[in-house]
């Protein structure tokens, strides 16, 4: 009988992260609505996923739009940034038809630069803002060095968002069959199946020291300081991630 009981336990908080991610994905949409907005929406849907996996959810609508306000500001101002790189890739496409020769290989290659810098920087982007305190700069440099120096969990993260933009580029005829699923659930699935890749490298990263301490967000939703994990960054890859910075940035990380 324990066991019978410990079965429909288990079904239904499965049922019931289901029912969340349903919520998730419907606000996400909604709150994307305006396109400025899809970085403070994408942040907040991170908020909430890397607290699911962890159970430490706590009411949807709640934790969402809280996420939302308190991220809007940092998170716009990277996405903004994210945004004039795309438009600068399309400006080059469009200019690359009029274009021979070098200036033709050189758009190219510019545009493959590009390409690759997004494509190490945008998995961890916004689950770090979600999470940790920093400067715009920071944060777009930090998710970049992160995902060359942890090119396992990135492949993960990469694989999770590209294979059904693959998948459809292959075939249109799935996505004219699955497009309600995107509008429903999809999306929230896909982000908190990154959340625990997510989640298990930003812990082993602020625990590498052997401390044994917490590594989640406190409960009024205080973000920790970038200084958790980049120390580790810094002593692992050996890359400068910032001598530059002034002590204020220094005491952001």
């Amino acid at each position: 009988m324990a066991q019978n009981g410990n079965i429909k336990t288990n079904i239904f908080q499965k049922l019931e992260k289901f029912g969340d991610l349903f919520i998730i994905n419907i606000l996400f949409i909604i709150t994307s609505i305006p396109i400025f907005t899809i970085g403070a929406a994408t942040t907040a849907m991170y908020a909430f996923t890397t607290k699911l996996v962890k159970d430490q959810e706590g009411p949807v609508w709640k934790s969402y739009w809280s996420a939302f306000k308190k991220n809007f500001k940092p998170a716009t101002k990277v996405w903004l940034v994210i945004l004039v790189i795309l438009a600068a890739m399309y400006v080059e496409y469009v200019l690359s038809f009029s274009m021979g020769g070098l200036g033709y290989a050189l758009i190219l290659g510019l545009m493959a630069l590009e390409a690759v810098f997004l494509s190490f920087t945008l998995p961890m982007l916004f689950p770090m803002v979600a999470r940790y305190e920093n400067t715009t700069g920071n944060y777009i440099k930090n998710s970049f060095l992160i995902c060359i120096a942890n090119l396992g969990s990135w492949f993960y993260m990469f694989f999770i968002w590209v294979l059904p933009i693959a998948l459809y580029a292959s075939n249109n005829k799935i996505l004219y069959y699955t497009w309600v699923l995107w509008l429903l659930i999809l999306i929230g699935v896909l982000a908190y199946a990154s959340s625990m890749v997510v989640n298990r490298l930003y812990d082993k990263m602020e625990n590498k020291d052997g401390s044994e301490t917490e590594t989640e967000e406190a409960d009024d939703g205080e973000k920790l300081p970038m200084g958790r994990i980049t120390k580790h960054l810094i002593d692992t890859s050996k890359i400068n991630a910032d001598e530059g910075d002034t002590e204020h940035d220094d005491a952001r990380e």
